[in-house]
């Protein structure tokens, strides 16, 4: 496996963890902000904050603040992260396979979910008709300037939305003017409240959250439906009739279908939730809303507490990673038993040319592993470092095919090399007695190339 492959497994594995991770921290803040300003706290806060939450599901803010930790002040690196093992890239490479195959699944999933909601015989209405013009004076009466096609056709809720195009779907059957502009308004508020685009983004974390129950079992798409609908009931009431919305809303539900939409918010979606809504607007001028400052505080010290829960969560992720890389690198040592070679010494040649191999140094660890494939009868070598006089530079590698036996050395600043000879696992620490740059290299003197997994520690 390629270097940079590795990498890109680590990456997206850390990558997915520290987004879920900020996830979920917004969620338990917001659950937490609604338990104890239960009936207090206004409906629109709820609404753009939970809107918040599904977002914080599509931006790793703890990937940089560990990033941002582990910088030192003067812009160098400390700690192993994102350093990779043996162990730690085939784990990684492993658990990133295992969310793709999930992610597929559960996206096959999704997809014969919406090929079952999708609009049967449904006409788009053409812009000379009642309908059409009355949503038109809504729109700009709104200000929403995007003209938003209307469709009608059989065994069809009002609703608006779509995976791909955004349409305002109508039944069949004949609406007054009066149930049109209040069910126009009702729709156009989920639109200008950005519910569509969210229920699509919802869809999109059902995939990529596959693992985690409260998208699988569809709690946050319920609970930011309920907020939605409660929040656009409560828009449309400052504006309409409440007595004649309510009994808009209970004819609609009547002649629609009960089935919940994936990408479509609709005015009446369930029976018994329209019968819920009808009591909390009952109740809406009786309610005792939290103020505005009281609402920004409380909202600074969620973020405040979010930011800290997410930082630490990253941090102890980051403690976790470094203990199970430095376990894995002593494994490794433990197994790779040092043995008694006998250490050649040559005077510099001209001759001898190596060429230059990758390798995995970011300038975070001492420990720099490699992964190559040296041909027959050549040799590769890293690039130079820094080393003083008195230090000590160990290498340990594996080679395959394990019955051929390499050169494995070092490159001392006079061009002189050091090196043992061995197969299998190798293992060995080099003293250093003089100052300046060195490098580690591998020489293959046999008729096939070798395949060279391993490391050294400056």
């Amino acid at each position: 496996m390629n270097i940079w492959m590795n990498e890109l497994w680590i990456r997206l594995d850390i990558l997915l963890l520290f987004n879920f991770l900020t996830g979920i921290a917004a969620y338990l803040i917001w659950r937490l902000t609604v338990r104890l300003w239960k009936g207090r706290c206004p409906v629109r806060y709820l609404h753009r904050g939970l809107q918040g939450v599904i977002l914080c599901f599509c931006v790793p803010a703890a990937y940089t603040l560990v990033y941002l930790h582990f910088r030192d002040l003067d812009g160098s690196w400390n700690g192993n992260f994102m350093n990779g093992t043996g162990f730690l890239m085939r784990a990684a490479f492993g658990t990133a396979a295992a969310w793709f195959l999930g992610a597929l699944v559960s996206a096959v999933r999704c997809g014969r979910e919406l090929y079952r909601e999708r609009p049967v015989k449904s006409a788009v209405v053409s812009e000379e008709q009642s309908e059409v013009r009355v949503l038109r004076q809504l729109g700009k009466i709104m200000g929403i300037r995007r003209r938003i096609p209307v469709c009608r056709g059989e065994r069809l809720t009002p609703a608006i939305g779509g995976f791909l195009r955004t349409r305002l779907y109508l039944g069949t059957e004949l609406l007054e003017e009066e149930e049109l502009r209040m069910i126009f308004r009702h729709e156009l508020y989920h639109y200008r409240h950005g519910d569509i685009w969210i229920r699509r983004l919802l869809l999109l974390l059902r995939i990529v959250w596959w693992f985690c129950p409260w998208f699988t079992c569809g709690k946050i798409s319920e609970e930011y439906r309920r907020l939605s609908e409660d929040y656009v009931d409560e828009e449309v009431c400052r504006e309409e009739d409440m007595g004649r919305y309510i009994r808009t809303l209970l004819k609609t539900a009547l002649q629609g279908a009960e089935r919940m939409h994936l990408t479509q918010a609709t005015a009446a979606e369930n029976r018994c939730d329209v019968l819920r809504r009808i009591e909390n607007m009952k109740s809406l001028h009786n309610k005792k809303n939290m103020t505005r400052t009281m609402a920004a505080v409380w909202t600074t010290v969620c973020l405040l507490m979010g930011s800290t829960t997410v930082y630490a969560a990253g941090a102890g992720v980051i403690e976790g990673y470094e203990a199970l890389y430095k376990a894995t690198v002593v494994e490794v040592e433990e197994q790779a038993i040092e043995e008694q070679y006998i250490e050649y010494r040559e005077e510099p040649d001209d001759g001898w040319v190596a060429e230059e191999g990758e390798v995995m140094d970011d300038g975070r660890s001492s420990t720099v592993p490699f992964e190559w494939t040296v041909g027959a009868n050549a040799s590769k070598k890293t690039p130079s470092f820094e080393m003083s006089s008195g230090g000590y530079i160990t290498v340990s590698v594996s080679v395959e095919p394990t019955d051929l036996k390499v050169n494995v050395g070092i490159v001392e600043p006079n061009g002189g090399k050091r090196y043992i000879t061995g197969s299998g696992r190798i293992t060995h620490t080099f003293s250093l007695d003089q100052s300046g740059s060195y490098s580690v290299f591998v020489e293959n003197t046999n008729n096939q190339k070798v395949y060279v997994e391993g490391g050294y520690i400056k």
